[in-house]
């Protein structure tokens, strides 16, 4: 692809830029720290960024760009932005989430990690923390210093032990300068634990991967050198959501480097606290890589009068933020809520609205979105069943997001696709993207290689399903078609320990389960993929997601019991679930809802801020409970 010059460059695939993010995408020196609100573009901005860079030669190779997110489908987004604007370009534009970055970095150079400190080959990541239980256990057996005070962990509440376990494990740099005397003995006790756990077992954690990747970084110039020669410009998705130990690595990776750095996110959507994500972020990089803030401030995905609405909650969680304005959209949008006596009447209210802008209002069952605070499995089988009886699904996604979103899963989602059905261009045209990433053909006259490989996976699904064979195994069968070896190459975050084949087993369970309920293997193939079916998910799996309507179940004081203790995180949860909706949000109360110990009451004291908020915002009322 011929070079453009830069002052010839025009964004790829769209009309314009607002003045800013055009500002942003042209710039070379530098690094950006860009602010954007709900809608305003920030993947399509960086997309935006790849390409000019790419396509101008300013980024030359060999050097590359690192985009780095925080949700797995957010990296797969992006890449395949960049991918449909650049082409070829792309393979030098690397996407992963900073998870991945750091446990490549550690598999890659895990022989220079100090010994001490370096994991045994084989490792594998631990998936969740010990119990709370198994933990105070640990930290009353570790012991503390001679002249420091016990540590008593049976006192310890739950989250008290939780944090605990937090900061000894991953709260501080390695080889923890800085901690006191009984934080460094149980940090490096725990961690000699975990390095010395036989290959097989789970030893370390994301968090202490980024720790130690960070290490490795500090302790060996040459590592480091070599990582930003690679990489001219690094990109941060979602940069609000960043935790102590992914900022050691970043600013391990990259400070005082010659890398440009571009920043992106929106404090009002910093839903992770809980999880570890710093609250001043902002600041801190402003300071350590003297980055410039700027803001964006129009809204791509919202009707006029829900860029309105959301600014008012804006305000109310950082006051003077910039007025958004609405970028297009035929409708004005609407917000209301919905009071009703029970799940019953609401069920029916919601399932008739659903199925009206399905068979009268030219939508999708996924342009809806049901939305929940916390358990999504015990607030929605009232409106699925009310949704059955008038033929539309609704699906629980809470568990499948981050399963369909491997890149593993993707090809043997498209091979059974194609091996269910006559014909499906779309799973064609990804199937084969698949196997050209996977197999590294993209020149026109490796098309036939590819094409044949295509064609040998779905010939073994349809032998598959002609036969009757094991459902269970099939995508296992299907990634030895591919080789599991090339898979490995292709995804770097496959190429240690087990965790492709824990990827695919889950998908032959996952595959097998829905089997079970469904009258044929297409069935379940849709059913997994999601087609017609209307989604349910918690708010923090919204992140990211939009839809034209979004259903929020449960209003009430039950589901949002946290509120008391973190208000401004849980209204930043509140902004988030608003701003999924590109044309109508409905909020619904019930005078009682079914929970774990029975059928209760339901209350609204708690979160009276939250209804304070649609009150100015003019958000209108319904009480349906009459019309019943």
């Amino acid at each position: 692809m011929p070079v453009v010059a830069p002052d010839a460059w025009l964004p790829v695939d769209v009309e314009s830029l607002e003045p800013t993010a055009d500002e942003v995408v042209r710039e070379t020196g530098g690094n950006r720290l860009v602010v954007a609100g709900p809608g305003a573009g920030k993947t399509e901005l960086l997309a935006q960024r790849a390409c000019f860079l790419l396509q101008t030669g300013i980024c030359r190779a060999p050097r590359r760009i690192l985009a780095i997110s925080f949700k797995r489908d957010a990296a797969k987004n992006l890449a395949e932005r960049v991918e449909r604007r650049c082409g070829n370009l792309a393979r030098r534009f690397d996407s992963f989430t900073l998870d991945a970055f750091a446990k490549s970095l550690v598999d890659r150079f895990r022989g220079a990690i100090p010994e001490e400190w370096r994991p045994r080959s084989g490792y594998e990541v631990m998936p969740n923390p010990p119990g709370v239980d198994a933990l105070r256990d640990w930290i009353d057996n570790a012991g503390v210093p001679a002249g420091e005070a016990p540590l008593d962990a049976r006192r310890f509440s739950g989250p008290e032990v939780r944090r605990t376990f937090d900061s000894l494990a991953h709260g501080f740099r390695l080889p923890y300068l800085g901690a006191s005397p009984t934080f460094a003995h149980l940090g490096q006790a725990w961690w000699r634990e975990q390095l010395e756990l036989e290959p097989g077992n789970p030893s370390l954690s994301f968090p202490m991967l980024n720790r130690l990747a960070a290490y490795l970084l500090r302790q060996n110039p040459k590592v480091r050198r070599a990582l930003r020669s690679t990489y001219a410009f690094v990109f941060l998705d979602e940069f609000q959501d960043t935790t102590a130990a992914q900022y050691d690595l970043i600013r391990a990776a990259f400070s005082a480097a010659d890398s440009r750095l571009t920043a992106v996110g929106d404090s009002k959507q910093r839903i992770m606290v809980w999880a570890g994500a710093l609250a001043d972020i902002f600041p801190k990089y402003e300071t350590h890589f003297s980055a410039e803030r700027r803001y964006l401030v129009r809204n791509y995905r919202s009707a006029p009068e829900l860029v309105r609405m959301q600014h008012v909650i804006a305000q109310a969680l950082e006051a003077g933020t910039p007025l958004a304005s609405a970028a297009g959209g035929a409708e004005a949008g609407s917000c209301v809520l919905m009071e009703f006596r029970n799940p019953e009447e609401e069920a029916e209210v919601l399932a008739t609205i659903i199925e009206d802008g399905i068979r009268n209002g030219n939508l999708r069952p996924r342009d809806f979105c049901i939305l929940v605070r916390q358990r999504s499995g015990e607030m929605i089988p009232v409106l699925k069943a009310a949704l059955e009886s008038r033929g539309i699904r609704l699906r629980d996604e809470s568990q499948l997001q981050d399963l369909l979103v491997e890149p593993a899963v993707k090809f043997i989602l498209g091979a059974l696709r194609l091996g269910t059905r006559i014909r499906d261009a779309e799973a064609w045209e990804l199937l084969s993207e698949e196997v050209s990433a996977i197999l590294g053909l993209y020149d026109e006259e490796d098309a036939v290689a590819v094409e044949r490989k295509c064609r040998a996976l779905i010939k073994h699904v349809r032998d598959c399903v002609a036969k009757g064979g094991a459902v269970s195994t099939l995508p296992g069968e299907l990634l030895e078609i591919v080789g599991a070896s090339a898979v490995k190459a292709a995804y770097r975050q496959y190429a240690m320990g087990s965790y492709l084949d824990e990827v695919v087993a889950r998908l032959g369970e996952t595959l097998s389960s829905t089997t079970a309920t469904a009258e044929a293997l297409r069935d379940a193939v849709d059913d997994l993929i999601g087609l017609d079916v209307v989604p349910a998910m918690t708010i923090h799996k919204s992140k990211g997601l939009e839809f034209h309507t979004v259903v929020f179940l449960g209003l009430e004081d039950s589901q949002w019991w946290a509120f008391a203790n973190q208000a401004e995180e849980e209204k930043r949860g509140f902004f988030v679930a608003f701003s999924r909706a590109s044309n109508r949000v409905y909020f619904t109360f019930c005078d009682v809802r079914d929970e774990r110990w029975g059928r209760r009451a339901q209350q609204k004291s708690r979160i009276n801020d939250l209804y304070g908020i649609l009150q100015t915002a003019g958000v209108l009322t319904e009480d349906r409970r009459s019309q019943s």
